[in-house]
């Protein structure tokens, strides 16, 4: 706190706007109304130290908003203000006052012999410091309050301009308001707008904050609540690739939570989670099991979020045959999604276009006219002459690439995602008969595997399908400088994770 209201930032800042007043109003009008000499003022509109007495005559005499002159936040005049955040906006200039009696105490005179009275009168200026914070915390918390609603209600309506102007007002007003309560309760508001709108590294950063602070918290409960922000830093941690991290919360949330929540929602959430997380790291067997016990036992809104995995999961372990995949679990972007990328994987391309057909143009829970996976399925079912081709089809990369193109500067593209994307450009490039593009696309999602940080796991289906092309472009017998390493890696991936009991990767050894 002591860097926000050090004297020589509070001067700068109550300068800027004192220049704003004099803008409408002469210097010697200024003088007048605060009972000031011109030429004092002419010196605080220069350089010189600003004190808080001449603040509350400008505030008195001009009937400036103290809000206003203080931190910047609002209208410039009390007319255009509410009483409660005139007094409030009144106590923090107190209290940059209080401040700067603490910052004009010399402690070396503490080595005098007047000591004593050195060390009353700063005790003094310390404890009305804090009296007026302990005030300033109780105004602002009622307004917290109202601007944290705000803030939810505007992520609720997907409203990212109204949504990042609450968000800047709570950030200034966060910093004067002590609640832990709000204080978390902002932070996971701010993990939910980083989510939707930002970056995922800081939505994971802002999770693991508010999960550590509930940790943290002396009268912490093992309850609903509090299950869910553990919940929030899983997904967190899933949606950046850190499954490894993701399963080791899991682990530990469903041991801490064994006796009081096994009849929670939440807890078999958690359970779902955990079994998806060791899919996803090649635990097959485990995960399968878990995920089928589980999945009939979700609460209704949460099956369909789950259906995509449990497709996909299915189809990988050889037990449910393409066709019949899509009668299992809800309909979602993610399982259309999962049973279009098998297809391509599995080159399946009558049943690819009939579940495009399918799924095509749905927004809620198929394929997004334009999204980058309509576009590859599309592009797909184009090239391998299982649909008519259109004008916009004459080359399929180019919707792909125009698609990937509305993605990226639709969202912060993750390393893993580019991976999957390059690996995704590869089989449509295959499928076009362009080996070229196919090579360079393939090139291009091999240097960004390499590359990955260790904490980090791409999805299964991209690993599968970025080997499966490393199969076809690189055949037996090829003379191609890394056509022998390329296919020991692959036929290395698929023999490991087919004995691990992902089945369908025998059609690749």
């Amino acid at each position: 706190m002591a860097t926000e209201v050090t004297p020589r930032l509070y001067d700068d800042q109550v300068r800027e706007r004192l220049r704003v007043l004099v803008k409408t109003r002469s210097q010697s009008d200024l003088a007048r109304k605060t009972g000031t000499l011109v030429s004092t003022v002419n010196r605080y509109l220069k350089s010189t130290k600003i004190p808080a007495e001449f603040c509350t005559s400008v505030i008195s005499g001009l009937g400036v908003n103290p809000a206003w002159l203080m931190t910047g936040e609002g209208t410039p005049y009390l007319a255009d203000v509410s009483a409660g955040t005139s007094e409030m906006a009144t106590n923090l200039l107190e209290l940059v006052e209080a401040m700067n009696q603490v910052a004009r105490m010399k402690l070396g005179a503490l080595t005098g012999q007047h000591h004593l009275k050195v060390l009353r009168e700063l005790n003094d200026a310390i404890e009305r410091y804090e009296a007026l914070r302990a005030v300033l915390n109780r105004r602002t918390r009622s307004v917290f309050r109202e601007l944290l609603d705000n803030l939810k209600k505007a992520l609720q309506d997907m409203d990212a301009a109204r949504a990042a102007e609450i968000r800047k007002a709570a950030q200034q007003v966060s910093r004067l308001c002590d609640d832990p309560q709000l204080n978390v309760e902002f932070d996971s508001l701010q993990e939910f707008y980083e989510h939707i709108f930002g970056d995922q590294v800081k939505a994971l950063e802002l999770s693991r904050k508010v999960f550590v602070k509930s940790l943290a918290a002396s009268d912490v409960t093992m309850d609903k609540e509090h299950a869910a922000l553990a919940i929030n830093l899983i997904v967190s941690l899933h949606r950046a690739d850190r499954a490894r991290e993701a399963r080791r919360i899991c682990r530990a949330t469903l041991a801490l939570y064994e006796d009081v929540g096994k009849e929670w929602g939440r807890y078999k959430q958690i359970q779902a989670l955990h079994a998806v997380l060791n899919i996803e790291l090649g635990n097959l067997r485990e995960g399968l099991r878990d995920l089928h016990d589980t999945y009939p036992v979700l609460p209704d809104q949460l099956k369909r979020s789950f259906s995509g995995k449990l497709v996909e999961t299915m189809l990988l372990s050889g037990l449910t045959p393409l066709p019949y995949a899509t009668a299992i679990g809800e309909d979602h972007s993610s399982k259309a999604v999962a049973l279009v990328r098998f297809a391509g994987l599995m080159e399946e391309w009558t049943q690819l276009s009939q579940i495009y057909d399918r799924y095509k143009g749905d927004e809620r829970s198929g394929l997004a006219d334009g999204s980058l996976w309509e576009a590859w399925a599309r592009g797909l079912a184009g090239a391998t002459g299982n649909r008519k081709k259109g004008k916009d089809d004459a080359d399929p990369l180019v919707a792909f690439e125009s698609a990937l193109s509305a993605e990226r500067s639709r969202i912060a593209v993750r390393p893993t995602q580019d991976f999957a994307y390059a690996v995704a450009g590869a089989r449509l490039a295959r499928a076009a008969g362009n080996d070229k593009a196919a090579r360079k696309y393939h090139d291009d999602a091999q240097q960004r595997l390499d590359t990955l940080d260790p904490n980090v796991s791409p999805q299964m289906l991209s690993l599968a399908q970025h080997w499966a092309n490393a199969l076809a472009l690189y055949p037996e017998g090829s003379k191609a400088k890394n056509a022998a390493a390329q296919r020991a890696m692959a036929e290395g991936f698929f023999r490991e994770f087919f004995d691990k009991g992902y089945g369908t990767y025998g059609r690749f050894l």
